[in-house]
């Protein structure tokens, strides 16, 4: 990973090198951040020069892609909004019921649909829905979470003494000294591929209980290209959030 500053502002990128790339290219997008891809013959002072002339435009869409993730997590929890479940965003869909009905929620494979009294003014949606929300996703990341877990033991000597999800607050992931695993049960609104990247992580903990050269190189052996999932999720984690 890459920075530079631009202005007061210091900013990450990812800089690919190619020998097919005959000039500079800028790409800023929800997937992947901001990647710049290089001329194999460019010096890095080079890249720097060119980025630090394109400043305006840097700054301008790293703003509307930040935008974006703000919009993205400002829910009002209304037909219509999307919402992410493993990497992709399904419509919500809020049907009114009979003031008897216990308000709820189901998810099909093309859309979430709540179940609330006719009553209900839209306002009070999210009081509503949003606990909703949390019961299916802790629901879903606690049985995906032990799916993958478990695919992934095969790698270990050490096994976990627990796998559990939890709402934790800063993390992604815990292993305590004991190889307790927990997870953070909004991950499961991540696509696999950050979901596995998580699990292995913890489970190089069972081995390895701090972040040194070998827990990473300890990762790099089952997640050849972890260090793009984990850019992704450091970029992007603000989107897998209600």
């Amino acid at each position: 990973m890459e920075q530079i500053k631009i202005g007061n502002t210091l900013v990450d990128y990812r800089l690919i090198y190619s020998s097919r790339q005959k000039t500079i290219e800028l790409v800023i997008d929800l997937e992947s951040g901001f990647t710049v891809k290089a001329p194999g013959s460019m010096s890095k002072e080079e890249v720097a020069l060119n980025l630090r002339r394109k400043a305006s435009w840097i700054i301008i869409n790293l703003d509307k892609m930040n935008e974006v993730i703000r919009n993205e997590t400002r829910k009002e929890f209304v037909s219509g909004e999307k919402f992410l479940y493993k990497g992709k965003r399904y419509r919500l869909k809020v049907v009114q019921e009979n003031e008897e009905i216990v308000p709820s929620l189901t998810f099909t494979h093309s859309k979430f649909i709540a179940h609330v009294p006719a009553s209900v003014p839209e306002s009070d949606y999210p009081r509503i829905i949003q606990p909703l929300f949390i019961n299916f996703y802790q629901e879903k990341a606690e049985k995906v979470l032990n799916q993958r877990a478990r695919m992934y033991l095969k790698y270990f000597e050490e096994k976990p003494s627990l796998i559990k999800v939890q709402p934790l607050k800063n993390k992604w992931g815990n292993c305590s000294k004991t190889n307790q695993l927990r997870f953070n049960w909004r991950v499961v609104m991540a696509k696999m591929s950050i979901i596995d990247y998580v699990v292995v992580h913890e489970l190089c903990h069972t081995k390895y209980k701090d972040h040194s050269k070998a827990f990473w190189n300890e990762v790099q052996k089952i997640l050849p290209d972890y260090e793009k999932r984990k850019e992704w999720l450091r970029v992007q984690g603000d989107l897998l959030k209600i």
